[in-house]
């Protein structure tokens, strides 16, 4: 028995049903021009080494970027991305997309004009209430700050009404270029069985040796509607271009320990790995930035780096997000931006990690998810969800031979891992 047979039978008796790359894409409306392009297994070793089936959805328009998809209380899917709603000057604002069938079909997009910035991601809390980051360019004609800063948005009603809040400057250097955690998590609330609080992390960006006393994990006990912002926890010193809270995501594991990945600049102190005795060459710009793993055993208060120094993955690997699967896998989805060793162009990635995140394996049993993008950038930005039936749902951005960036949705299955 071939593999895909035994991938097909597993699901069989799992109840679940089997996708092939035929029936994937006919649950797709045509007229969203389905492509089937398959996810890629990268030494499968728990995994079958078949292709995955795919089923992808293109939307939007040229030029539209960064995506981030939160599967909503009431079962809805909303996909937030960004472009420029300018007239011949920058004024970034984010865009929508709605799902009501599970990521099948997706609704026309829409550009809200009344939420500026760019790089949005959406958290949806246990309520069902949305807390969506951003951050504003200083050159932004809705900016009149005079240099870039972070905004927290909040809605109760699906992502249809937003409120919206400025990150500092109360709290920062003068001038200071605020960061946040693009991730909102939830852990129990002290003392209080049954409740929740609500943390978001938030520091201080290109503010260097003002980071260990700018960096703050606010935290609140009303869904983000107030937040006790007082919390300066010790992140030993923490000093680099970009902050501890900065263009990454925080998961609650399930023994209540705390994961936060940090980019790690490449003109920053921390960025050559120990192995890597000279820079190397091929790097440029932010494109080469890497990874590195914290922990909190504290609900935050003091962080560690986690094992190996806190090594997670390579140059180029960056922008992590975190789910927890169903039957306890957690899939780390992220971005290669330069240098690919996998044989794939650059685009977005998965791994499983099988004991909630502390081991990862970043070369075996590695996803393809998207390798369409050309050229040195592309974007990728995307994360995953999971459906209640088991789908996958993962969206991305990549740029194409015209050099603008296109946004695409994906559906499709994770196969049961090889106990042996």
């Amino acid at each position: 028995m071939n593999q895909r047979s035994l991938f097909a039978l597993c699901l069989l008796f799992s109840g679940a049903p089997f996708w092939s790359a035929k029936t994937i894409a006919q649950s797709t409306t045509r007229s969203q021009g389905t492509t089937q392009l398959p996810i890629k297994v990268v030494q499968p070793q728990r995994l079958p080494d078949d292709d995955l089936p795919a089923a992808r959805s293109p939307l939007g328009i040229p030029g539209d970027y960064k995506p981030w998809i939160s599967k909503l209380k009431n079962g809805e899917l909303l996909i937030v991305a960004f472009a420029n709603s300018g007239k011949g000057e920058l004024a970034e604002c984010a865009l929508f997309w709605r799902s009501r069938d599970g990521g099948r079909t997706w609704g026309p997009r829409e550009e809200r004009r009344d939420l500026h910035g760019r790089e949005f991601a959406l958290s949806c809390l246990a309520d069902g209430t949305l807390i969506m980051t951003c951050h504003i360019l200083a050159r932004d004609v809705f900016n009149g700050a005079g240099h870039a800063y972070s905004k927290v948005f909040r809605s109760t009603d699906g992502g249809r009404v937003w409120s919206a809040m400025r990150i500092g400057p109360e709290g920062f250097p003068a001038g200071g270029r605020t960061a946040a955690d693009w991730t909102a998590v939830e852990i129990d609330a002290p003392h209080n069985p049954g409740k929740k609080v609500t943390l978001l992390g938030v520091s201080v960006s290109h503010g260097k040796e003002k980071a260990p006393s700018s960096v703050y994990l606010w935290s609140s006990r009303d869904s983000g509607a107030t937040w006790d912002k007082s919390l300066n926890p010790d992140t030993k010193g923490w000093i680099d271009v970009d902050g501890f809270f900065c263009q990454s995501t925080t998961y609650v594991a399930a023994s209540g320990r705390i994961l936060h990945p940090v980019r790690v600049d490449r003109t920053g102190p921390h960025w050559l790995l120990p192995e890597q005795k000279d820079l190397p060459k091929s790097q440029v710009g932010d494109q080469g930035d890497r990874s590195m793993l914290w922990y909190s055993d504290d609900n935050g208060k003091t962080w560690q780096k986690h094992k190996d120094g806190g090594r997670f993955g390579t140059y180029g690997e960056m922008y992590p997000r975190f789910l927890r699967l169903a039957d306890g896998r957690l899939l780390l989805t992220f971005t290669v931006r330069s240098t690919p060793k996998d044989g794939y162009p650059l685009g977005l990635r998965a791994i499983l990690s099988y004991d909630d995140g502390d081991t990862w394996e970043f070369k075996r049993d590695r996803l393809v998810i998207e390798y369409q993008n050309q050229g040195p950038s592309g974007g990728s930005f995307g994360n995953t969800v999971q459906l209640a039936d088991g789908t996958l749902v993962s969206c991305y951005s990549y740029r194409k031979a015209d050099n603008k960036t296109h946004v695409e949705a994906v559906r499709w299955r994770l196969p049961p891992s090889n106990p042996n």
